[in-house]
Parts: C-alpha cells; sequence; structure tokens
C-alpha cells in the first residue's frame, strides 16, 4: 500500500502489507503490517514528504519494521518523518533503520526496547528527534550497529540519544597480583578507542579512594571521587596507576570508561589483598604448671613484631601480675619489673626475655602478657597454672576422672584435671588443691583380664570414708590434708554376700550408745543400722582394713608378738598393718585362717580377704568389750 501526496490515512484494524508513505501522512492506530515471505523490503517505508505517526499496531516479517529513507535531490524540511509511541515488534532483525542524516521521533513514555541501526554510523551520531528534556534517557534504545552503544545527550536546552563508540578497556599488572594490606601495587590501564572524538571518564567504581594516578609530571595524584577525564581521540592511550587497598581478601577491580550516561568499555582483574600480619607475642615454659606456694618458675616470653616492626618502641606487660614478675637484665640477674611493663623496640626484630613468677594467691591462675604502646595493645597470649601448697592425693589401682576448682567471683567450676595428672610426682602421687572436687574410679582397665573385679576402697584421710568405700566411682572435695584411696579386689566369681540392708542379724550382747544400755539379745535389724548403733566408723570390707579400723579404734597398741606376716608389706610404711594385724589376731578378733601346726614364722594374716558386715560387727563388738575390760 502507498500512501499518496495530501493523503491522510489512519489504520484502525486489519492485516496490510509494506506501507510506503511518501507525500501523505499515516496515522497507525491498530492493526498489522506484514511482509509477505519475509523479504528485505520495510513494514513501513517513509521518505520524500511522507510522515507517519504510529500509535499501536503490529509489525510482523520485515528484516527493517520502519525504515527512514534518505532522499537524494530533494529538499527535506525536518530529518524526522515518524514519530513512534507505541507498537508491537515482532520476529524482526531491527526495529529501526536510519538512512544517512535521518531520526526518529520516540515518545518518551515509549517502554518497549526499539533496536536502531544506522546507514552512516559515527561517534555522537544523533538518533532520535532533539527535545526538551522529559525523559529521553530512560528509552530503551539499542543500537545494531557493531561496535556502537546508544548514549544520551543534553546541548543547548536541548536531550537526544546517539551513537558511542564503544572503548577497548585492558588492566595489566594485577594479574594474579597478592598485595600486602597496606602496601601499593602499580598498574596499567590501556584504553584502545579508534574512531572515538572527544573526552571520557575513566572510573573505577567505589575504588576510587583506594586510587592514585600518574600525571603527565609523573607524580602520583589522588583519583577525583567521580573519575577521572581521559581523550577519546586517537587510537589508544596508556594510563598508570597505583592501588593501596583499604580491605583484606580477594577482591576484583573493574574499570570502566562512561561518556553519554553509557559504560564505552569496562575490565575487570582479580586480585588479592593480604591482611597484615600484626605482632606476635608468646609465653613458654609456664604449660600448666604447678607452682608450690612460696616457690618461683622461670618461663620466657618471645614477642615477634613482623609488619609492626617500623611501629617503634613497645612494652611487654603483665598487667596486675607484673608485682609477682621479675625480669632478666643484661647481666643475667633478676629485677623486678618495672610499673608498665619492661621496654622492647619492635624494630629490633624478633626478641625473647626471661622472667620469673612467684605467685601470691593460690589456685587456678592464668598469666596474661601483652605487648603495648600506649593503651594500643599489639598481641597477647595467656597461659594457665596451679600456685598452692596442696595436699597430696595418693591413688592406688584408680584413676582420675576430673579435677575442678571453683570459679573466681562466681563464676562456672574450671577443670584443671590435666594440669593436675600433668604434674604428677614420681611416685605417682598427685598435688591438688584444697576446696578442689576430685572424681575417681575403680581402674577397671588394669583389672580387664585378671578374674578380679573391685571390692571396696581402703580410704585415710576423708572425714567419713563409710560414704565412699562401697561405691566404684565417687567424687569428694580434697580436705587440707593428705588422702590415700587404695581400690581393693576380688575374685569376680563371688558374688557378694552382703546387700546394703541385711537381716535378721542376731546379736547377743549389751552395747552403750550415748550413755544409754540398749539390750539385743536375738534383736533381729539391718547391718547399717546395728553399725551406727554401735558407733562403727565404718564397713571395712577386707581383712586388713578390718584390723586397721579396730588397731585405731583401739590407740594403736603394740602388739606382743614382733614377727612379721610374709603376705603383709615389710617396708617403714607397712609396719602400722603388721602391728594392727598381730594384735587383733593376738585378741582373737579376727579369725585365723592358718592351718592348725602351721609354725608361728610361717603363719600368714590373708590381708585381702573379704569380711562381711558380720564379721565386722562382731568384731568391733568384741573390740569394745576388750577396751572396757582393759
Amino acid at each position: 500500500m502507498t500512501i499518496d501526496e495530501n493523503t491522510i490515512f489512519q489504520s484502525t484494524g486489519g492485516t496490510h502489507d509494506a506501507v510506503i508513505v511518501s507525500y501523505g501522512k499515516l496515522i497507525f492506530n491498530s492493526g498489522t503490517i506484514e511482509v509477505s515471505g519475509g523479504s528485505e523490503r520495510a513494514a513501513l517505508r517513509t521518505f520524500e514528504r511522507g510522515e507517519a505517526i504510529v500509535n499501536d499496531g503490529t509489525f510482523k516479517g520485515a528484516k527493517y519494521d520502519i525504515y527512514e529513507q534518505y532522499d537524494d535531490g530533494y529538499s527535506v524540511s525536518s530529518p524526522c518523518r515518524v514519530q513512534l509511541k507505541n507498537a508491537t515488534f515482532d520476529d524482526n532483525v531491527c526495529n529501526v533503520y536510519l538512512q544517512a542524516n535521518r531520526q526518529i521521533d520516540v515518545d518518551p513514555a515509549y517502554t518497549g526496547q526499539v533496536s536502531i541501526e544506522c546507514a552512516d554510523p559515527s561517534d555522537g551520531r544523533q538518533l532520535t528527534k532533539a527535545t526538551a528534556p522529559k525523559g529521553q534517557e530512560k528509552l530503551n534504545l539499542t543500537s545494531a550497529n557493531a561496535g556502537y552503544l546508544v548514549g544520551y545527550k543534553t546541548e543547548d536546552g536541548q536531550e537526544y540519544r546517539c551513537l558511542s563508540k564503544e572503548v577497548g578497556v585492558t588492566i595489566e599488572g594485577l594479574e594474579n597480583a597478592i598485595i600486602k594490606e597496606g602496601k601499593s601495587k602499580d598498574f596499567t590501564v590501556t584504553l584502545t578507542h579508534a574512531g572515538s572524538t572527544s573526552t571520557g571518564i575513566l572510573t573505577f567504581g567505589d575504588k576510587n579512594g583506594e586510587i592514585e594516578y600518574k600525571d603527565e609530571h609523573g607524580a602520583y595524584q589522588p583519583m577525583p571521587k567521580d573519575g577521572r577525564e581521559v581523550d577519546l581521540s586517537g587510537d589508544k592511550n596508556d594510563y598508570v596507576f597505583h592501588i593501596t587497598p583499604k580491605n583484606a581478601g580477594k577482591q576484583k577491580l573493574t574499570a570502566a570508561v562512561v561518556r553519554d550516561d553509557v559504560k564505552l568499555g569496562t575490565a575487570d582483574k582479580d586480585y588479592t589483598v593480604a591482611g597484615r600480619v600484626h605482632t606476635t607475642v608468646t609465653i613458654e615454659g609456664l604449660e600448666d604448671a604447678v607452682i608450690k606456694e612460696g616457690e618461683s618458675k622461670d618461663f620466657t616470653v618471645k614477642v615477634d613484631p613482623k609488619d609492626d616492626a617500623n611501629l617503634g618502641e613497645a612494652f611487654i606487660d603483665f598487667g596486675d601480675k607484673n608485682s609477682e614478675i621479675e625480669y632478666k637484665d643484661k647481666t643475667g640477674a633478676y629485677q623486678p619489673m618495672p610499673e608498665g611493663g619492661l621496654k622492647i623496640g619492635l624494630g629490633d626484630g624478633e626478641v625473647e626475655r626471661e622472667f620469673r613468677i612467684a605467685p601470691k594467691e593460690t589456685g587456678k591462675q592464668t598469666l596474661t602478657v601483652a605487648v603495648k604502646q600506649d593503651k594500643n595493645e599489639l598481641a597477647k597470649d595467656e597461659k594457665d597454672f596451679v600456685g598452692s601448697e596442696m595436699p597430696i592425693l595418693t591413688l592406688k589401682d584408680g584413676v582420675i576422672t576430673s579435677v575442678t576448682v571453683p570459679g573466681k567471683n562466681g563464676a562456672d567450676p574450671e577443670d584443671i584435671t590435666e594440669i593436675v595428672k600433668k604434674n604428677a610426682n614420681e611416685d605417682g602421687s598427685f598435688h591438688v588443691p584444697e576446696g578442689a572436687t576430685v572424681s575417681v574410679a575403680f581402674d577397671k582397665d588394669a583389672f580387664a583380664d585378671s578374674g578380679l573385679k573391685f571390692g571396696h576402697w581402703d580410704i585415710t584421710g576423708l572425714d567419713d570414708p563409710n560414704a565412699y568405700q562401697d561405691k566404684e566411682s565417687f567424687a569428694f572435695v580434697m580436705p587440707a590434708k593428705a588422702v590415700t584411696l587404695k581400690a581393693m579386689t576380688q575374685d569376680a566369681s563371688i558374688e557378694d554376700d552382703e546387700p546394703d540392708i541385711v537381716g535378721p542379724i542376731v546379736i547377743g550382747t549389751t552395747v552403750v550408745v550415748g550413755g544409754a544400755v540398749l539390750g539385743y539379745q536375738a534383736y533381729s535389724l539391718g547391718a547399717e543400722f546395728a553399725g551406727k548403733l554401735m558407733a562403727l566408723p565404718y564397713f571395712p570390707s577386707n581383712r586388713s582394713a578390718l584390723a586397721m579400723m579396730l588397731w585405731e579404734d583401739a590407740g594403736k597398741p603394740m602388739p606382743e608378738s614382733e614377727l612379721l606376716y610374709p603376705d603383709v608389706g615389710q617396708e617403714e610404711r607397712d609396719m602400722d598393718l603388721q602391728h594392727a594385724a598381730r594384735w587383733a589376731m593376738e585378741n582373737e578378733l579376727i579369725p585365723d585362717l592358718n592351718d592348725e601346726g602351721t609354725a608361728p614364722e610361717e603363719m600368714k594374716f590373708y590381708p585381702d580377704n573379704a569380711v562381711s558386715k558380720i564379721d565386722v560387727l562382731n568384731a568391733w563388738q568384741k573390740a569394745q568389750e576388750l577396751k572396757q575390760n582393759a
């Protein structure tokens, strides 16, 4: 369809083949312009004195939907013949084609994308009709000319869209770079812009504040906040910069050239910023130490300034423990710590200083060392130790499962198990602070294949041993005196013949309790209850423990015989048990298990043989009668 001179054609629907507007005016309100066969023809072509207003409608099948044709030899009063307000472009290669010097008027309210190709592309070539500023910068226009983008300009109170030549951007010098925090790194940006004109702005976005550029005199200058102006005339230019990163970690630098409100080119480079390595300080020689009250302990402090070496003078300081510590001077003599700390020079590199500490407090403590400059703390380290004149815990055939001490100022208890174990004495005993809560258990692993099992504990040093002796594992509070715990074993095949409460038990005697005479002729009661009534301190479970209990209650009398039992230890530390066993046997408090006729020097005591609670009550009863008749 061709619209001739002085004709106004208003489209309100239907389907049309290619439309040529040469002299008249087309007002395209609705309908479809479809090029049959998808030929090279344009759907809507304007030339000579034709004019088209596209209010709406659909364009289909054409290589170009709207074609603004140049008229050689005709005087054209306006370079723009088409006003595009709204349209639907379907299956096309290019929406608008502009021959030389032609433009298109796109309504600022147009929301769709419009691709534009020019017969005469060049840097700054005007694409849209210049109008008073009213929103053309929001139009979604794209360039179909390779190497060009669509920019936006305002001049003399008018706005229009234009072509802008793409710029090649290359960053060199940051490839796989590792930059230490606080240090700078040089790099170069090369801009390739053959065919470009005028100037642009080179920016590094939010990293402008970290970058300086080299000026024409070779001096570095801060990057302007909004970027640096660059010359885009000629073929290419190189620009030198250096970057001083502010943050550590993986980073990306993006360089962009901006002109006409469009990024003409960008480039990225990844690099890594290694965090500044600050001063380190280490305490050596105090790891889990136990320091007895009144004694001192030597230790060493090592300071490595690393990247802080240029910071000058610093101080080694132990805070509130400075008064407990002395340092070794250059002559090898120990001197009191200066108030505020011991001066060192960070510029000297790694330094090592020797100290000794004499704690003023007992219990678990923490020594904190800090390297300071005035109030600025460069580094610190901490080591735990225990200071106390501590009682000894002797543990035989048992294991410590935990040792805790009360926390300071109401804090949670602190575990010092490893400290106590690490500082065990040569004989296997342990220093345990008074007031510590100690958990122990029979050492099952040590007797796993022995055919023996836990029997009871022989306990000395605890106020109420009877509360613990039958428990395979238990916890107690360490008193201010030595404690000895010895786990006694028995044949694993023997069943316990005495439950905790047994009865009836018949005791035919008279017992004095609290001054009252109680008759127990054929009186039946539980063993535990009977033991309490008879003031029994605890229930020993073997012959050696029973002998010791009876002998100590009697005031440790010496036996008549000086013979020693061959199955009882014969060292000095075993003499109490030898005396107790011989005395108990002589007074028939404990049955004699030797065969009749055994020579006195060959008689055994059988110290580990179990005793029942009835045996204990009977023995105790006889011992009390012996005391009364003495």
